[in-house]
């Protein structure tokens, strides 16, 4: 199964990928995770660190060059779930392309729809546990007393703004692009997740 799940930032996007990655077995490919892990590990060039820190979105060669790398693993052969990538129709125009050298295809697109009022709730009021990595939420799902946290740079309200404009900007055309494939299912994000990861399994049939 290669499946590409979609949203705007602070949609669900990453719980509702883990739950596919258990279910079917297969690895969760998310381009911000890469680039996070190499921002942590100091591997992340200058000028792609400074970009992500102020919201906006690294070029699309920087991601593509590290999707290619990914999907020729190993744990890739019996399918993969991308996380949040393709955005753009020239990122989607080349993963199609990295793909066909492969043989292989999509075979399912979801979109989660989320109001943007609620996403910058989500986002604006988001914590990481510095020492687990556990992600919080100041109003739905709060810390535990004493947690060291950390509110992520493109999570401050400066920054949502700009990423939440920067999508709804960049994936304009790339909904009706899957569309036009038949590829594309739109699913209500808004939810608890297990009620959310019913309608993504609907979609996915």
């Amino acid at each position: 199964m290669l499946v590409v799940l979609v949203g705007p930032p602070g949609s669900g996007k990453g719980t509702q990928a883990k739950f596919l990655r258990e279910r079917f077995g297969i690895p969760q490919i998310s381009t911000g995770d890469m680039f996070r892990a190499a921002k942590a590990a100091g591997t992340l060039d200058q000028r792609y660190l400074e970009i992500m820190d102020k919201g906006g979105l690294v070029p699309d060669q920087a991601a593509i060059d590290l999707i290619a790398k990914r999907i020729d693993a190993d744990d890739c052969k019996p399918g993969f779930l991308l996380d949040g990538f393709p955005r753009t129709v020239p990122q989607a125009e080349a993963l199609g392309e990295l793909l066909a050298k492969r043989g292989r295809s999509l075979d399912r697109v979801v979109q989660l729809d989320v109001d943007r009022t609620l996403l910058e709730e989500r986002l604006i009021h988001r914590r990481t546990d510095k020492g687990t990595g556990h992600i919080y939420h100041l109003i739905y799902n709060p810390p535990p007393p004493g947690a060291e946290l950390e509110h992520r740079a493109d999570d401050r309200p400066e920054a949502v703004g700009k990423r939440l404009d920067a999508y709804e900007t960049m994936t304009a055309a790339l909904l009706p692009y899957y569309d036009g494939k038949g590829l594309l299912r739109r699913v209500d994000g808004v939810g608890k997740p297990d009620e959310v990861t019913v309608r993504v399994l609907a979609a996915l049939e």
